[in-house]
């Protein structure tokens, strides 16, 4: 006996429904009628089953700042540091290249604000953050994903305690990596390089850079430098976010590429946002797009985002067989008020942003949230075939445009071969 059938489930691309049976957590067998029992079945009934869903890029340590803090409601008082006492504390601190976000985007909350909220950070404050929203991606089919924190002088470690906490408590229902993050820069902050090595020693798995939020060209090359020996020292992978900005002088991604190139870099490297290659003149963006593809330079690009600012090239980037995944960034945070652990959603922006709204196109944004997203995270990316793991999906919809256009509530999610979430929704209309 299997331990769980999903019957009549309709693959992608693919026409006759078929049976998946599940024994010890790994597809044993498909098929288009098992005569298998199992303990468990769950019938799809023609509905859509795809492998789980991944997020290579989210800020999780700093999700969910305006819910505690009541930013956006009506009927309670903000909780705000007066203005006054923030200057006093932090005006003598050096300001990173954030200090320009408040400036551009009203959406960004002002860097004294969120330098005090993160000092206010406790380990339990932070891991119940963090799960609330993992949680409500579990039930989203979102079993994997890259979870940025925050280290700096301000933050601490706490974020990354926290973390790594929660890493070791899901193991058995997702697949979390903890990125290490220098949110205000490594030079610009004194003391961040300090405890990046110490964020690495107690159990991060990646480490991540943010080298465009430095001061000049100098002090770029310098965290580019520093972030790729931390990550060889470590045997780690490398998560840069790269020139989020409208800027065409911008150069860090290049530079990342050019560094992976020189120094033989063993790991993975990935690089987030870099919405400036849409405003390099074409003869250069084709110049950094083919160095991207040489060095195997991952992307993430993340629409939800970066189309309050700049959107970078992800149709060139795909052409040029670069693995271009997507990723949420943001959940209700200092820089972005939505967002939610939803990659449907990540999907069906993407296919908007990136003009993808035609049959091909459509497959492409899911398979960018799927196994795209995993191939960033050094994940199996096979979909669903024997002998991979059971992380399953069975969607309200019978087709991917339908699971991106409605995103209902995923009646079955199945992770390891276990049904871990389940959604009844039934409507009414008295019309």
């Amino acid at each position: 006996m299997a331990d769980l059938i999903v019957r009549q489930a309709q693959l992608r691309r693919r026409r006759e429904l078929v049976d998946i049976v599940v024994e010890g957590g790994v597809i044993a067998a498909i098929s288009p009628r098992s005569k298998d029992s199992a303990e468990v079945e769950v019938s799809a009934d023609g509905r859509l089953v795809t492998e789980a869903l991944a997020d290579p890029h989210c800020h999780i340590d700093k999700s969910l700042f305006g819910e505690v803090t009541h930013r956006y409601d009506y009927q309670e008082d903000t909780q705000v540091t007066d203005p006054s006492e923030l200057k006093r504390r932090f005006g003598g601190h050096p300001r990173s290249g954030m200090g320009d976000m408040e400036f551009m985007h009203t959406n960004v909350v002002p860097l004294f604000e969120t330098w005090a909220f993160k000092e206010r950070y406790t380990v339990e404050d932070v891991r119940a953050r963090i799960l609330k929203v993992l949680r409500q991606g579990i039930g989203n089919g979102l079993l994997a994903m890259r979870m940025f924190c925050d280290v700096d002088t301000h933050a601490g470690l706490k974020g990354i305690e926290a973390a790594v906490q929660l890493r070791q408590e899901l193991a058995g229902v997702m697949d979390l990596k903890v990125v290490a993050f220098p949110q205000e820069g490594i030079y610009t902050d004194p003391g961040t390089e300090q405890l990046m090595e110490e964020a690495m020693a107690i159990g991060t798995d990646v480490v991540g850079g943010i080298p465009s939020i430095e001061w000049d060209d100098r002090h770029i090359e310098r965290h580019i430098d520093f972030c790729f020996d931390l990550a060889a020292r470590h045997q780690a992978d490398l998560h840069f976010l790269c020139d989020d900005s409208q800027d065409p002088y911008a150069r860090a991604l290049e530079l990342v590429a050019a560094k992976k190139l020189e120094s033989g870099f063993a790991g993975r490297v990935a690089s987030s946002h870099n919405g400036a290659l849409s405003y390099y003149p074409q003869d250069h963006a084709t110049r950094v797009i083919n160095l991207l593809a040489q060095a195997k330079v991952d992307i993430c690009a993340n629409a939800h985002v970066n189309l309050l600012g700049a959107y970078t090239r992800v149709p060139e980037l795909l052409a040029a067989g670069i693995t271009v995944a997507a990723g949420q960034d943001d959940v209700d945070n200092f820089y972005y008020p939505f967002g939610q652990p939803d990659p449907l959603e990540i999907a069906w922006v993407v296919a908007h942003a990136a003009h993808l709204a035609h049959p091909d196109g459509v497959e492409v944004a899911f398979d960018m949230v799927s196994q795209n997203a995993k191939r960033v995270m050094g994940l199996d990316h096979g979909g669903i075939r024997v002998g991979a793991q059971a992380d399953l999906i069975v969607h309200e919809a019978a087709n991917v445009r339908d699971a991106l256009r409605f995103r209902r509530p995923r009646p079955y999610v199945i992770s390891h071969g276990r049904v871990v979430a389940e959604a009844r929704v039934d409507r009414r209309l008295n019309v």
